[in-house]
């Protein structure tokens, strides 16, 4: 792969007024990068037009060029840090998401006519290289235009996008993606005066050139996985990140009205936005005898949720001795929305799912083997991320409890035993109904053989059938 930045201005052209006229000068880059200056003439066909077509003569110039850029230039770094390339989706073979420092994640925005600048070409069928996917794409699209006298055109662009190097073709392998910062001013400029442009990502000072007469800026800056060269293709796509439209532009969330749900805006809608890492939400040109600018922005994206639900057994409790028919029962959450909760035991579902919190279902044990089990619970969400429960064990004791003590007998008053002889003493206790043990002892005040003590004592109400224990002297 190429991966780089590749800065486009038309005022090197060597053809200047010719369409398809071309130079192509590689020189390195203090990044350790390297910058192609790649001058030609572009349509005015509409912004998606243009794009595809600068994305097509880039190809085309790379393969000549190829020798010179791999010995002039070295890798960038990797990935800037809390800016995430999401996993390569198999059917498109590029991310499926990107997350930037702030935390807003975006996917691929190709499901919505309306909401995207570029769709599938079939809605309804799922996204696949080849197919089924446009030869050019959006994570993130951001645009804003500036009314000078005297101008056809005075653009600022910034987008996080997705082509192919032989676009229109779409060919898996021959995958693109990269961070795009355009500024194009054409006519009400003075030709050779310095300007100073200043957008959310920072400051552009730049002279007008003259283009058919009249004072032109146009500069394209282009960073990421550009084009593969033999033997390597993208991804990885990480150096999509060290490009400049980082963090993405989203709708300011203060200012109605909200963007469409699951989108950051809406690009046939102007609105103020928020994510100028510099706080400079606008976009101004400053010159001889000019100065505009423009917070109003259009803008594309489709959020992508990452964040998996949270799901939790609450009943039984971890540690319970379960039997019989018992309710097991989970909840779940998500930032977004839950779609799905499933409750399993020992891996495997035990009733059927919910689409909603929380989810009872019944167990019955007697199915189950004595001893420890595990329960779960599986929540998905609207994005199709998944969250696990942690384990609960139980244990399952269906054996048959022991049967409960007879009912006491009804109440009945120990006799007063003290003093008598020990057959004399069992024979009145069990007159009663109540049952005697013995134990000796000896005293040198009671005789031998009868009664010392008796517990309980003498008048006591205790149920029929209980003890009363006697202690018998053994004299002195």
């Amino acid at each position: 792969m190429v991966a780089g930045r590749h800065t486009h201005r038309d005022q090197h052209r060597t053809r200047a007024d010719e369409p398809g006229g071309s130079s192509i000068t590689p020189r390195k880059t203090r990044g350790g990068g390297f910058v192609v200056i790649d001058s030609f003439a572009l349509s005015d066909g509409g912004l998606l037009a243009s794009a595809r077509t600068q994305v097509r003569r880039v190809a085309a110039l790379l393969p000549a060029a190829a020798g010179a850029l791999l010995l002039l230039s070295t890798p960038v770094s990797a990935q800037v840090a809390n800016r995430v390339v999401g996993p390569t989706d198999p059917r498109t073979g590029f991310p499926v998401g990107l997350i930037d420092e702030r935390g807003t994640s975006l996917a691929p925005c190709v499901d919505d006519i309306v909401l995207c600048p570029s769709v599938l070409p079939n809605l309804n069928l799922p996204p696949a290289v080849p197919g089924n996917f446009p030869d050019e794409f959006f994570y993130s699209f951001a645009t804003a235009d500036l009314n000078i006298p005297g101008s056809t055109v005075a653009l600022l662009e910034v987008a996080v996008e997705g082509s192919f190097v032989n676009a229109p073709l779409v060919q898996a392998g021959q995958q693109t993606l990269f961070g795009r910062l355009r500024v194009r001013i054409r006519g009400g400029l003075t030709i050779g005066a310095t300007y100073r442009i200043t957008h959310p990502y920072g400051v552009l000072n730049t002279t007008a050139i003259n283009r058919n007469g009249v004072g032109t800026i146009d500069q394209t800056e282009d960073i990421g996985c550009l084009a593969p060269v033999p033997g390597i293709i993208c991804p990885p796509f990480t150096p999509v990140t060290t490009s400049t439209p980082w963090p993405f532009l989203v709708w300011n969330p203060a200012v109605a009205p909200a963007a469409p749900a699951g989108y950051i805006g809406a690009p046939g809608i102007l609105h103020t936005v928020v994510g100028s890492p510099t706080g400079n939400n606008l976009f101004r040109v400053e010159g001889p005898n000019l100065r505009t600018q423009t917070t109003l922005f259009s803008v594309a994206g489709k959020r992508i949720d990452f964040t998996p639900p949270t799901a939790t057994v609450t009943s039984p409790l971890a540690g319970a001795t379960v039997r019989g028919t018992v309710p097991v029962t989970a909840t779940a959450t998500d930032n977004v929305g839950v779609t799905s909760l499933q409750i399993q035991l020992d891996d495997i579902n035990l009733g059927l799912a919910s689409a909603s919190s929380p989810l009872t279902v019944s167990w019955n044990t007697t199915l189950s083997t004595a001893g420890s089990h595990r329960l779960t619970a599986i929540a998905r969400d609207l994005a199709g991320n998944v969250g696990t429960s942690a384990v609960v064990l139980v244990t399952v004791n269906n054996a048959a409890p022991p049967p409960p003590p007879p009912p006491p007998g009804p109440l009945v008053r120990t006799p007063d035993v003290v003093g008598r002889q020990l057959a004399d003493a069992q024979s009145r206790i069990a007159a009663v109904g109540l049952t005697s043990t013995v134990t000796s002892a000896h005293s040198a005040n009671v005789q031998v053989g009868r009664v010392i003590s008796q517990s309980p004592a003498r008048d006591a109400l205790v149920p029929s059938g209980s003890n009363v224990a006697l202690v018998v002297s053994l004299g002195p």
